[in-house]
């Protein structure tokens, strides 16, 4: 009996390492509803992640899945003066403020308005001009559209808060009220005009949008918030009014 007890205590035990829910100090979780994998950011602003790797999507510069969360390295996380040392997000003046995870793909935003991604780059979705797979954090390039130096967000006056992926895509929210979009675009989710994909960030048209050019081009009702489906998106003006 003695022995039976013992053996019970194990399996549950053992049934308890297994199905109890991991607890993660984060600020943000970024698990889209068709991603493998997990992305984290905590209130010191370094991103960890979880889960597939095939693609390099964990940023750790390996393609071992990993099952308890683990520190995203830092690549090419700099701003100006203001470089990290180690990991993504441990510069405490350029912390990492908003995270989100594509199905091969993340991306992250830092406090000084920058993006950066990584994994899986088929369809341009890092968004860094190449269609080259990165298993540490790239830069995203700032396209034609944005009104920076070399980066996406590097302007200081409009840079980028808030960020989405899509299935195999990216929208970035500008302090403007701007989007700007890349990636997979077979079903026109990035809001162009056009059905191709695209490596670099373009600015979403404004459709049936009361502005000028752009979506949430317009000072007194600039796009709040952005989320993203399987191949569509939405966005969330300041008047309540919702456009996808």
């Amino acid at each position: 009996m003695k022995k039976l007890l013992q053996n019970s205590t194990t399996i549950c035990l053992f049934v308890l390492m297994i199905f109890l829910p991991l607890v993660v100090a984060a600020q943000q979780v970024g698990p889209g509803p068709y991603a493998n994998h997990t992305v984290a950011v905590d209130s010191n602003g370094l991103v960890t992640t979880w889960g597939l790797n095939t693609y390099g999507q964990l940023g750790d510069n390996t393609f071992t899945e990993r099952h308890i969360p683990g520190k995203v390295l830092m690549g090419d996380y700099q701003y100006g003066s203001n470089p990290g040392t180690t990991y993504l997000g441990d510069n405490p003046a350029n912390k990492i403020i908003a995270v989100a995870s594509g199905e091969r793909h993340s991306l992250a935003v830092s406090e000084a308005g920058l993006v950066y991604t990584w994994g899986d780059n088929q369809y341009g979705q890092l968004g860094d001009g190449t269609n080259n797979d990165s298993e540490i954090p790239v830069r995203v390039n700032k396209g034609v559209i944005y009104n920076g130096s070399a980066y996406l967000g590097d302007n200081p006056t409009n840079k980028i808060i808030a960020v989405a992926a899509g299935r195999l895509y990216c929208l970035a929210l500008a302090a403007d009220g701007t989007i700007y979009s890349w990636g997979r675009n077979f079903q026109a989710q990035l809001g162009n005009g056009l059905a191709a994909d695209i490596n670099y960030p373009v600015k979403v048209l404004l459709g049936e949008y009361s502005g000028t050019t752009y979506l949430g081009d317009s000072p007194g009702n600039k796009i709040i918030a952005l989320a993203t489906g399987h191949w569509h998106c939405l966005a969330l003006a300041e008047d309540g009014t919702v456009f996808s």
